[in-house]
């Protein structure tokens, strides 16, 4: 399976990854610059020093993302809040910050913090440009478009328009005035879906005029904004049912342990066929061994499951993702995301098997809820 994001550093315990679509992006950025931002202001310049400045540039640019992203993710920590990762990606950077703030002014001091590192370090290289002007025009010239971006980087990010900085600063507002974070978050979320169609709008009208290629690049990132606009509205949304609630309410308990010598003709003929379940549990005595999906079945050619036992492709318990009872139910469904699996079995401390948490129980769950909720509203 090809990995998309390849992690690079680590700073201050935060692990730093960049996603396949950042290649592109630094390819665009700097050939942008190589070829056409440096050449057409310092004609002057040898070919080897505008493309030795173009790279650098580039990277000292996607640098001040990443410590755009570090200032949101180090104050987060600094209340408790935690961090999975940072990731550059073609549109940026994005912090991965697990949890929500626990009160409006964290939530204002966490999205403050990123366009407060770029308005600093724009003022920093503005310094430098001042600073080298008259001695090093390679070195003014990198700072001077070094703070111009990061100023504009700052300020777009204050846009008032969610999941952007400026939309998480609304939020705060919206929160602190209403004592609610899900309807807070559904109005920042409907700001952020109108600052979205204004960018495909103004993209089209570009794209129209004749500049094609930056207007198209505005479309898509008013498509990206809109698309993460609605899913953060939708976590958010989902988290506040799934609040207060373990994996105990949920989990089936009716778990059939196979015996690990069953051979998988047998499997596949006196279970598999007459269940719609995809995954299985395989033990003794409410000791699991493992478990037992339509995948493992795959890899073993049928002419062999006459002669292979389910115990011996089993997925080992050593290298599953297990919960616990007491679970939230918000934990559990970020542990399936963040694995990629279905199903996830609920065992006690000593690794006896208690039941099994699928993902269609977590649906049903969510759509009872959602439902109870709004008749609740109408009464």
């Amino acid at each position: 399976m090809l990995k998309t994001r390849l992690r690079i550093a680590t700073l201050f315990g935060i692990p730093v990854r960049i996603h396949i679509s950042w290649l592109f992006i630094f390819v665009l950025v700097t050939w942008s610059l190589a070829g056409n931002y440096f050449p057409a202001r310092y004609p002057d310049w040898a070919v080897g020093l505008i493309w030795f400045i173009g790279i650098l540039t580039s990277l000292l640019f996607f640098g001040s993302v990443l410590l755009h992203e570090l200032g949101h993710a180090l104050v987060a920590r600094s209340f408790g809040v935690p961090v999975e990762d940072i990731t550059l990606f073609i549109f940026g950077g994005l912090a991965q910050i697990t949890e929500e703030p626990k009160s409006p002014g964290r939530e204002l001091l966490m999205a403050g913090a990123g366009p407060f590192v770029s308005i600093v370090l724009s003022g920093l290289f503005a310094l430098l440009h001042l600073l080298t002007r008259t001695i090093s025009e390679p070195v003014a010239a990198l700072a001077l478009y070094l703070g111009g971006i990061n100023l504009t980087l700052g300020l777009f990010n204050l846009i008032p328009g969610f999941p952007l900085d400026g939309g998480r600063v609304l939020r705060a507002i919206l929160w602190a005035v209403r004592r609610d974070l899900v309807v807070a978050t559904r109005w920042a979320s409907r700001a952020g879906q109108v600052v979205a169609y204004l960018f495909i709008f103004i993209g089209v009208l570009q794209a129209f005029s004749g500049n094609w290629q930056s207007g198209m690049w505005i479309v898509f990132i008013g498509l990206f904004l809109d698309s993460a606009a609605r899913s953060s509205y939708a976590q958010v949304g989902i988290r506040s049912l799934l609040d207060g609630h373990t994996v105990q309410e949920i989990m089936s308990e009716d778990c059939t342990l196979l015996p690990a010598q069953l051979t998988l003709d047998l499997f596949v003929e006196e279970y598999l066929m007459h269940s719609a379940r995809r995954c299985y549990t395989v033990g003794n005595a409410g000791q699991m061994l493992g478990l037992l999906s339509l995948h493992n079945v795959r890899e073993v050619p049928r002419e062999e499951w006459r002669n292979t036992r389910v115990g011996d492709v089993v997925t080992p318990l050593d290298r599953l993702q297990t919960v616990e009872p007491d679970t939230p139910l918000w934990d559990a469904l970020q542990m399936m995301t963040s694995e990629g699996v279905n199903q996830l079995p609920v065992v006690d401390k000593y690794g006896n098997l208690l039941g099994m948490l699928g993902r269609d129980n977590l649906i049903t769950f969510l759509r009872n809820m959602s439902e109870l909720k709004g008749q609740t509203r109408r009464l």
